[in-house]
């Protein structure tokens, strides 16, 4: 897997959902050598290329960042800024343990964050979004390690100099990146 990044200084999403599909059109070229191809998506929304289903990807974007994992295999990429928790989404996406972890924390906002991304990496990796019970997904930080999350899958997670966090989830089989590759767009 190769995840790509691009910072920008507006938070209007038509410029940020714009960045997230020029960071897959620099990863198709740089890595395939070949123009962006058509893209259709599956019933849960999923973005894909008909044409190339050996090629897998997935982007993300908010408030100042844009990212883009792309693979051989399933993947799942999630970024957020980070910023005031929201409560409500704690109780209702949260085990009580990560509840109790995340308020309990010195950073609860950051740790809010750096949970909802693994989480929705995990959703988007599935296919299916955040119909799945995000709540029994459970996952354990110890410092920057990610030391629990669901069998099967790998994660990966970035917190970045910018005030956002990355996180990655991937089939065992692929390899995690050591760090985003930042573009400029």
């Amino acid at each position: 897997m190769r995840l790509f990044t691009a910072h920008f200084p507006t938070h209007e999403k038509s410029l940020e959902h714009a960045a997230a599909y020029a960071l897959l059109t620099h990863a198709v070229e740089v890595i395939y050598q070949m123009p962006l191809p058509d893209i259709a998506r599956d019933s849960h929304g999923k973005p894909y290329f008909p044409a190339h289903p050996e090629i897998c990807f997935n982007l993300s974007h908010c408030r100042g960042l844009a990212a883009c994992g792309i693979s051989d295999a399933v993947l799942g990429v999630d970024c957020e800024s980070i910023r005031p928790l929201r409560p409500g989404v704690l109780h209702r996406s949260f085990s009580p343990d990560e509840s109790r972890f995340v308020l309990e924390s010195p950073v609860p906002d950051e740790f809010f964050f750096r949970l909802w991304t693994l989480k929705e990496s995990f959703v988007k990796a599935l296919g299916i979004g955040i119909s799945y019970p995000l709540h029994t997904a459970v996952f354990a930080l110890d410092g920057e390690t990610v030391t629990a999350h669901p069998d099967g899958w790998q994660f990966r997670q970035f917190r970045l100099e910018s005030g956002h966090v990355v996180s990655c989830c991937v089939s065992p089989g692929d390899t995690l990146p050591a760090f985003p590759e930042h573009i400029a767009i």
